[in-house]
């Protein structure tokens, strides 16, 4: 199985890449995939987040997502 969640980003940006690198990445410290590298049918509005990490870790990654996308 696989642990992933492939979530659309367009509420907050409508550039999957420019979400991903400059919201989650560098306002978050987050690392995360724009739905880009992943095909074509409209991939450009989805990241895709690996959840294998502990659970608190997670709940900072969320935490520090919900603190970035306030901010815009």
């Amino acid at each position: 199985g696989a642990f992933y969640i492939y979530a659309d980003c367009t509420p907050f940006h409508a550039d999957a890449r420019r979400f991903t690198f400059g919201v989650l990445l560098d306002k978050a410290g987050v690392a995360a995939t724009p739905g880009t590298d992943f095909g074509s049918n409209s991939t450009g509005r989805f990241v895709r987040f690996a959840y294998t990490r502990a659970m608190g870790e997670i709940e900072e990654g969320v935490d520090r997502i919900r603190r970035a996308c306030a901010g815009r």
